[in-house]
Parts: C-alpha cells; sequence; structure tokens
C-alpha cells in the first residue's frame, strides 16, 4: 500500500500533471482498438451509402459491373470496369447493361426489399449495443473488445464468399453461360449477405459500447474526452474510405489482425483495481504512464472504489435509483438526439437526395465525398474543442443552430431545389461540421463520465441501445 502521507500535495501535483500525457503504449492501444473496431464500423456504416446503385440491382439479381440505372452508379462503373454505355447497343449481347422497369403494384415490396441490408445491420447494432453489457461478465475490459472483432471476422469471411460465388467482382460482358450460372448461385449468396450485414451490425453496436469504456479506462482524467473522440474520428474516416464491394468485405482483415495485436495492450487498470487485482492495476497503469509516479492516480481509483462496493448493478437499480436516474436519462436523451438530428440522412441517403436534386453522374460522387471530407475535418478538430469548452457548450450551442438550418433547408427543399444547389449543400456542410463537434462525439463520451466503474457497462450498454433503437425507427 502507499502510505497515506507519504508524499506531499506539491508532489502530488507533480505527479498527476505528469501523467496527463501521450505516451507510446497509450498510442499504441488507441490505434489498434479504433482501427480495428471504429473505423470497421464506418466502413459498414458508410458503404451503402455511395454505392447504394451496385448493392441493389446486385440484390435484384444482376450482379455484373455495367447493370446500373442511375446516372452516378454508370458513371462510377465506366470509371471502375469500363462500361460503355454510348455504345452499349453495339457491344452489348447478352442484354446485361439493362435493369427492368419495378412493376407499379411491386414498388413498395420492392423499396423495402432493397433496404433490408441496411435495417439488417441497424438491427444488429441494436442487439449488439444492449447485449455489450453482458459481455463483462465473462471477459475484462480489454478481452470484451476481440468477442466484437470476430463477429466482423466472421461477417466478412461471408461477404468474401457471397461476391465470389455470386460474381461481386466480375469485369467485362458476361456470357449467357457466366449469367446462368451466376443466377444459379444467388439466393444462396444473398442470403450469406443478409447475414453478413447483421453480424457486421452486431459488431458495430457492441462496438459503441467496449471501444470507448476500454478507451476512458485507460485515458488520463483531463484527456479523456480527446481520447475517445479518436472512436467517433475513426468512425468517419471509415465513412469517408468506404467502398463496395471490396471495402465491405476487406475490411474484416483490419479486425483480424487486431485479434492478434490485442494481446499487445495493457488492462484497463481501474478494471483491474475493481477485479481486486492491486498488484496488476499498479503494473498495468504504469506501462500506460511510463513513469513510476502513479500514487494519486492510484488513490483516485481507489476512492470510486470505495463507492462502488456497495452498488446494486442491475438495469432495473439505474432507472429506480435518484442518483442515477438522472445521468441515465440524460445519455439517452443525448443519444437519441444525435440519431434524430438528421445525421443519418446524410450518412445513408446523401446520394439519392443529391441525385434528387438534379446533380448527375460524376457531381454526385464528388458532392458525397464532399461531406465526408466534411465530416472527417470537422472531427478531427472536435478533439481539441472538447476538452477545450467542455461538453455542455458544444451540445447546446451547435444544436440551437442546427434548429435552425434544418428550417432553411426544409424551405429551400420545397421552393426550388434544382435552383438552390449550392446553398442547400453549404446548409449540408454546416450541419455536418456543427454535428461532429457536440452530437457526434459527447453521446459515446459523457455516459462513461457521470458512471463509476461497474455501473458504466450497464449505463453505457443501454445509452447506446438507445441511440440504434432510435435510429431504427
Amino acid at each position: 500500500m502507499f502510505p497515506p502521507n507519504s508524499i506531499t500535495s506539491s508532489e502530488q501535483l507533480h505527479s498527476t500533471s505528469n501523467n496527463q500525457r501521450w505516451t507510446f503504449s497509450l498510442i499504441w492501444a488507441v490505434i489498434i482498438v479504433t482501427f480495428s473496431t471504429s473505423f470497421v464500423m464506418g466502413v459498414n456504416t458508410g458503404g451503402p451509402n455511395l454505392y447504394n446503385g451496385f448493392i441493389i440491382p446486385w440484390l435484384r439479381g444482376y450482379p455484373f459491373p455495367c447493370q446500373k440505372d442511375d446516372s452516378t452508379s454508370q458513371w462510377i462503373a465506366r470509371v471502375w470496369s469500363g462500361c460503355d454505355y454510348i455504345n452499349v447497343l453495339a457491344r452489348n449481347y447478352t442484354g446485361y447493361y439493362y435493369l427492368p422497369a419495378i412493376p407499379a403494384n411491386s414498388y413498395v415490396a420492392q423499396n423495402f426489399i432493397d433496404s433490408l441490408h441496411g435495417i439488417l445491420f441497424v438491427v444488429g447494432a441494436t442487439i449488439g449495443s444492449f447485449t455489450g453489457q453482458y459481455w463483462y461478465k465473462y471477459f475484462t475490459r480489454r478481452n470484451a473488445i476481440i468477442i466484437c472483432m470476430l463477429f466482423q471476422v466472421v461477417a466478412s469471411i461471408l461477404m468474401i464468399f457471397t461476391l465470389e460465388i455470386y460474381h461481386g467482382y466480375d469485369l467485362g460482358d458476361p456470357s449467357l453461360l457466366a449469367i446462368k450460372k451466376a443466377l444459379e448461385n444467388k439466393n444462396f449468396a444473398i442470403s450469406l449477405f443478409y447475414i453478413s450485414r447483421f453480424l457486421s451490425g452486431w459488431s458495430a453496436g457492441l462496438s459503441c459500447v467496449v471501444t470507448p469504456i476500454y478507451l476512458t479506462d485507460i485515458s488520463p482524467r483531463t484527456m479523456r474526452g480527446e481520447i475517445v473522440t479518436y472512436h467517433q474520428l475513426l468512425i468517419v474516416i471509415g465513412v469517408f474510405f468506404c467502398k463496395w464491394h471490396w471495402g465491405m468485405s476487406w475490411v474484416g482483415i483490419f479486425s483480424l489482425i487486431g485479434c492478434f495485436l490485442i494481446w499487445t495492450l495493457y488492462e484497463s487498470p481501474r478494471w483491474l483495481m475493481q477485479d481486486r487485482q492491486r498488484h496488476e492495476a499498479i503494473e498495468s497503469l504504469r506501462a500506460l504512464r511510463e513513469t513510476s509516479e502513479i500514487e494519486e492516480e492510484i488513490r483516485e481509483i481507489e476512492r470510486e472504489e470505495l463507492t462502488v462496493n456497495l452498488q446494486d448493478l442491475s438495469l432495473v437499480r439505474l432507472f429506480t435509483s435518484s442518483r442515477f436516474r438522472w445521468p441515465l436519462l440524460t445519455s439517452i436523451v443525448l443519444t437519441a438526439a444525435s440519431q434524430f438530428s438528421g445525421i443519418n440522412t446524410v450518412l445513408f441517403y446523401s446520394h439519392t437526395t443529391f441525385s434528387q436534386m438534379g446533380i448527375l453522374e460524376d457531381k454526385v460522387y464528388w458532392t458525397v465525398l464532399s461531406t465526408g471530407m466534411c465530416l472527417v475535418i470537422a472531427t478531427m478538430t472536435s478533439i481539441k474543442l472538447v476538452e477545450l469548452f467542455g461538453r455542455r457548450p458544444l451540445i447546446l450551442y451547435p444544436l440551437a443552430i442546427i434548429v435552425v438550418i434544418m428550417i432553411l433547408l426544409c424551405v429551400f427543399l420545397q421552393i426550388n431545389p434544382e435552383g438552390l444547389v449550392v446553398e442547400i449543400l453549404l446548409l449540408i456542410l454546416i450541419f455536418i461540421a456543427l454535428f461532429s463537434v457536440g452530437l457526434g462525439t459527447i453521446p459515446y463520451l459523457y455516459p462513461n463520465e457521470v458512471f463509476t466503474i461497474s455501473v458504466r457497462p450497464v449505463a453505457h450498454s443501454f445509452a447506446m441501445f438507445s441511440m440504434f433503437f432510435t435510429d431504427a425507427c
């Protein structure tokens, strides 16, 4: 034990300030965890937006790269696959360039089928986020992250197999025999695709629980906001760099590598202290801070433990306890607000929105990429802002401006969307920037700061469940 009076106040101050810094062990942990979970989630979230024009024909039974019916998808197909839509009558012998029109009486049902892969992803994320709390009954803070990675590895294997048997990678004008063989595997391949999307969603929901909690536990107190923000940053980077088809399949390599490299990371000192492994907690904290002057931080963890031991950690307790009720309600409101803000319209449907506004071909492609770039830059900025201005101002002030922007967008879209393209795009980019510095980051951070160590998994898991549940609604 550290004797109570073994160090002076000035020594405590020096020890505390010396620990509030980046170290190699801390940097390594953030890189491994966020790239193998957060980045992967971003790729699986953003892929269906820009490349939904590829996924929908593929699901309808037209798996070859030139079978596209909107101008942007055709432009991408020309660049990627050399599809020639100008001279199509001269060189297309199998009819695989054409997509049949949807009958009017099947339009609603077909739209549901087209969006089913996205629905399954959100359902999987909802289940994954809610069940995240239970993995901590069997695994440590660090080892629970492996479960998240394994879900994605299995999902990626299914996706690779699906695209291989159903011609997801084929180029060129297929023969009639190739088309016949592809369609023979259609139903089986699409079933695997749906399972893959569900498991990817499960992994994404779970990552929103286990990754922020681990990053919070290993972070110095004054750097928690900055470090947890890297979870959101890697998500939006994944959204920006997503690709169909190889992106949504081979992205599992990041999770597979993470399954091995995670054993090089140190366990959460706070979890070890809670588990009565005091010596191991001290060793882990020394390694993470790369200093022996950790006495004050150890005492801080121990003081928190004094209040933890007497607590009932059930979900019912969170709702009925006057101590936990308000933090839980505010956590739920924050996560729900982040989804109801309209950000998912940008992440999932900006391609369709811009196309309906009259933007064509490559212009839609670059416009969607500009929204992704804005998301990345704004989130990078929020890394410093979250500690500089605090949590409350970054929620309230951007949210007030977002309300005004939404009103203006509704007015512009009703008046003349094709004539106000620049104004609408500018408002969308401002909305993305404001969302990124507040509602995009703080919902992952807030539950970890207002709940104690042992309550944190249940509270954070339920907060993330509310986020994906409102997304599903």
